[in-house]
């Protein structure tokens, strides 16, 4: 039997069969380029900007004029503390609970450690707003449920707990950054090697020092990477913010961009807006550069080996039952005591402790009122268009940006990758007062992107493409070059090689990023509240936050319900499609 001989490619035309089209390379590109730069711009010309209004905007109204009155006003420096106090003092908060739960699910032998893991990804269906609302109810000082509950049974005259402070903000902000944090603490203690806790064992540590010096020694570089990342997701945190510290006078900087911007005694200060966001970004974008400096040095601690290993599991001995009621408090603050309050709400013809004659009094008839409302169905359309082409348009740019990053040779794929992270550190605020200076500016030419559910969509889209490049890069890094490779050399285009090779194999990543996309663009208020300016681009977080400003209680009940069983409902499928090969896709960038 004789030998064919088999051509093998030469090395540069291997090279050039693993390059994709410049055209599109340099396309994704100037389009990233555009839409994180451009508002970044905009941002800080509208701080120097003395026009009553953006559409008034020129060259010639730029003056310092901003900064001096923002600057000049001691409750600025007041708004500053507060802000970083509610960001530092929620991450903490919710690091610790994370920590622990993490620790007692993965090294210990805690009973029902299954339904931690089941539990803790659908606590992301519950909203921040929601959340908050659910709270304002249950420990307001007027009308909450436990306060008046308590002073009835202990004969109290005040309530004992305010949930209209700042220490009721961290604790709700809080149990909301739990699950992110949790979800990105595991891998590390998932794939630690035990050799070092055991030779310290072995020496005669005591497991609490073998805890402290070796297992929180060995996670420093992450826990200082996620306690970074949830600082910079708190700063831009809007919605719990304003439910629990407007009513009080308690601002932070999103809350206060927000209340300038929606004066009712005077035109908002657009200028003064955008000073005081400038701040805002600095912080940020300190909170993202830090937390790229952690992650460049993680790997002096990398202590992953190729030897096979289990990680050691502590027994908890009589605390076992008792971490594991910790874990279901958790569960149950988190999510099922919320969800119960709005359920109750909903059926209540006005807001009232619980009791027999509230039992008796309950109906359907508020969820009747939501489906007969004049304009609910255009709201819907308009959230379903909006999460729909949102989660599409992320999907899509966020591979094409991981292909042109991982795959190519174009000059630019470090700037594009650092570029497609940056909107990261933009608060959604922010980065929607930003874009509201782009778009008026655009409508001059006789565009109506403003009042436009389009106008949403690209602030959305914009804000998360940071999410999906980083789940996309790492799925896109584990298909192997030969695959392309063997695709082209059978005479197949490169987006041949997309629809045929990638397709297939990044199908879970496609599918857990389009879904987490959708989670978050339904929950989140900031950008929407910005750039909605009646009915044509209204959808249901701002629905929801103009019933409860109005005092319409029970329909946000029917409605937070509604979106709840919504959103426990995708929460299943980011379950059902993530525990596959990209499994990480749920514990973030």
């Amino acid at each position: 039997m004789t030998d064919v001989p088999i051509d093998l490619p030469a090395p540069a035309q291997r090279r050039k069969l693993t390059r994709p089209s410049a055209w599109w390379e340099t396309a994704v590109f100037l389009v990233v380029f555009l839409a994180v730069s451009a508002p970044i711009l905009f941002l800080v010309l509208g701080s120097f900007s003395s026009a009553r209004l953006p559409s008034e905007f020129t060259l010639s109204t730029l003056s310092f004029g901003n900064y001096i009155k923002v600057w000049s006003d001691p409750t600025t420096y007041e708004i500053l503390s507060d802000t970083l106090l509610f960001a530092g003092g929620s991450t903490l908060f919710g690091l610790v609970i994370a920590a622990s739960l993490a620790w007692l699910s993965e090294r210990t032998d805690m009973p029902g450690r299954i339904w931690i893991y089941a539990g803790l990804p659908m606590t992301l269906a519950m909203p921040g707003m929601l959340q908050a609302m659910a709270w304002t109810l249950l420990v307001s000082p007027r009308v909450g449920f436990i306060n008046k509950g308590l002073m009835a049974a202990l004969g109290l005259q005040t309530a004992p707990f305010n949930i209209y402070s700042l220490t009721g903000m961290i604790f709700v902000e809080g149990l909301r950054m739990v699950p992110t944090a949790f979800l990105m603490l595991v891998p590390l203690l998932r794939s630690m090697d035990p050799s070092l806790e055991e030779a310290a064992a072995m020496c005669g540590a005591r497991q609490h020092a073998v805890l402290r010096k070796i297992t929180l020694g060995l996670m420093l570089p992450g826990l200082v990477a996620v306690t970074i990342y949830q600082i910079t997701s708190a700063l831009e945190e809007f919605e719990v913010a304003g439910i629990l510290g407007l009513p009080a006078g308690i601002f932070v900087f999103s809350t206060k961009i927000y209340s300038v911007l929606h004066m009712t005694s005077s035109l908002p200060s657009y200028g003064e807006a955008n000073a005081l966001a400038m701040l805002y970004l600095f912080v940020a974008l300190f909170g993202v550069y830090a937390y790229g400096r952690v992650i460049g040095k993680a790997e002096r601690f990398t202590v992953i080996t190729g030897k096979a290993y289990r990680p050691r599991v502590y027994p908890l001995g009589l605390w076992r039952w008792t971490a594991t009621g910790a874990a279901m408090l958790y569960l149950a603050l988190s999510v099922a005591i919320p969800f119960l309050v709005l359920i109750y709400v909903s059926f209540l013809p006005y807001v009232q402790p619980p009791s027999w004659r509230a039992f008796a009094s309950m109906s359907w008839d508020h969820y009747e009122e939501v489906f007969q409302s004049e304009g609910i169905g255009h709201v819907l359309w308009n959230t379903l268009v909006m999460t729909a082409t949102t989660a599409l348009a992320v999907v899509v740019f966020s591979f094409l940006i991981s292909v042109a990053v991982v795959r190519s040779r174009f000059w630019g794929r470090r700037l594009l990758d650092q570029l497609a992270f940056l909107p990261h550190a933009i608060p959604g605020m922010v980065m929607g007062l930003a874009l509201l200076w782009i778009f008026l500016q655009i409508d001059k030419l006789g565009t109506t992107l403003v009042g436009s559910i389009s106008s949403v969509i690209i602030a959305f889209v914009i804000g998360y493409i940071s999410y999906g490049t980083r789940v996309m890069n790492g799925a896109v890094l584990q298909i192997h070059k030969d695959l392309e490779e063997a695709a082209k050399m059978s005479g197949a285009t490169q987006w041949r090689v997309f629809w045929r090779v990638f397709l297939p194999l990044l199908r879970p990543a496609f599918v857990g990023v389009g879904i987490w996309t959708i989670l978050h663009v339904v929950r989140s208020a900031g950008k929407p509240l910005i750039l909605t300016t009646g009915a044509d681009n209204e959808v249901i977080a701002v629905t929801i936050w103009n019933l409860w400003d109005q005092g319409y209680i029970e329909s946000v009940g029917a409605i937070g319900t509604l979106l709840m069983l919504f959103l426990l409902t995708v929460t299943l499928l980011i379950r059902r499609f993530g525990f596959g090969p990209t499994a990480r896709i749920l514990a973030g960038p």
